[in-house]
């Protein structure tokens, strides 16, 4: 059975949906399930592949006191069959004694497939935005 496009487009949000659930919560092995079985996440010129590396890397970066919220918006979704690109901004915010602080602000560039009826992350991609060169610099 061939899926409309907006059927499509409903659970590929789904997915990056998830992907920032169950990090916040720290269910990495689930998390991991949202990619698939040989997909890839970069972060800060690291790239990390398949699932059991991506369950390792999210448990060594996300321990419980650098765990906050990640805040996706603006999601534009491209559809390429069974394969799809996707557009995402994003804030995380982190706990602090402060209150609430926004920790890193970015976009994130996903290329997604169907596997087995489910999309599934192929790679994310997390650019993070820069601040500008201040008046010193330049």
């Amino acid at each position: 059975m061939d899926q409309s496009a907006l059927e499509c487009d409903l659970e590929i949000r789904r997915t990056l949906s998830a992907y920032c659930h169950l990090c916040d919560d720290g269910e990495f092995d689930r998390l991991a399930e949202q990619f698939a079985p040989d997909g890839s996440f970069v972060f800060a010129g690291e790239i990390v592949t398949g699932r059991t590396a991506l369950v390792q890397w999210f448990e060594r970066s996300q321990t419980p006191k650098r765990r906050g919220k990640h805040l996706t918006t603006n999601t534009i979704v491209d559809l390429l069959g069974d394969r799809a690109h996707a557009v995402s901004d994003f804030v995380f915010l982190r706990m602090t004694e402060a209150g609430i602080t926004p920790a890193i602000a970015g976009r994130y560039l996903d290329d997604l497939r169907r596997v087995d009826g489910r999309w599934l992350i192929e790679r994310r991609e997390a650019a993070v935005m820069q601040a500008p060169p201040t008046s010193a610099s330049v």
